[in-house]
């Protein structure tokens, strides 16, 4: 029998009151805080993060372009906009979408991008993976998806619904395939509909 990873994740909900003094910035048992404004200008809203233990890590790119830089954050001080999108209020609200693409549309157009407005710099671009809360975020963003499949599981996990990409008019698929970009075989999306299955094999 095999047994099933257990994923890390960021459960919003218990600081969507105020992210900016949630528990995962602090400098000793989280990821390091904000980026220190007394130091360098401003670049995509945020400065040099300079405590934590990614103080100091050089971020090759902004977006396509290679331009090696400390890593950036700028909490937004108007986070009043974004945080009840966080909120477990909110997120109840999520869980009871009727199908898939309303919920997709739903964590999209709100915790996904809170997050980002939120932090600003790194996290605020393409490349938002070189700052390493982009990994909680998105586990969060996955549990979320997870728990919704789970209230109905015969029918969610099969249910995949929208557009194939952004700006396309082709409809979603479960034999799209994912591009892995070389680093490993493209697979399709049917083969990773359940976390639980052989090829990802986690759980929350």
């Amino acid at each position: 029998m095999v047994t099933a990873d257990v994923k890390s994740y960021w459960n919003w909900t218990l600081d969507w009151e105020n992210i900016t003094i949630a528990p995962i910035w602090d400098p000793e048992s989280g990821f390091g805080g904000n980026g220190n404004s007394s130091i360098g200008k401003a670049v995509f809203k945020g400065y040099c993060v300079t405590d934590g233990p990614f103080a100091g890590l050089q971020i090759p790119y902004f977006e396509h372009i290679y331009q090696p830089h400390c890593l950036l954050r700028g909490f937004d001080e108007h986070l009043s906009k974004y945080r009840y999108d966080l909120s477990p209020e909110a997120l109840d609200s999520l869980l009871l979408a009727p199908d898939y693409e309303t919920l997709n549309l739903g964590l999209e157009n709100g915790p996904h991008i809170a997050i980002p407005r939120s932090v600003n710099g790194d996290f605020s671009l393409h490349t938002a993976p070189s700052d390493p809360v982009f990994f909680l975020h998105h586990t969060q963003l996955d549990r979320m998806w997870w728990k919704w499949q789970q209230i109905d599981p015969q029918q969610r996990f099969l249910e995949y619904l929208g557009v194939a990409e952004t700006n396309a008019t082709t409809k979603a698929s479960l034999d799209d395939l994912l591009p892995m970009g070389g680093l490993a075989p493209d697979v399709s999306v049917a083969k990773i509909m359940r976390t639980d299955s052989g090829l990802l094999c986690y759980g929350y």
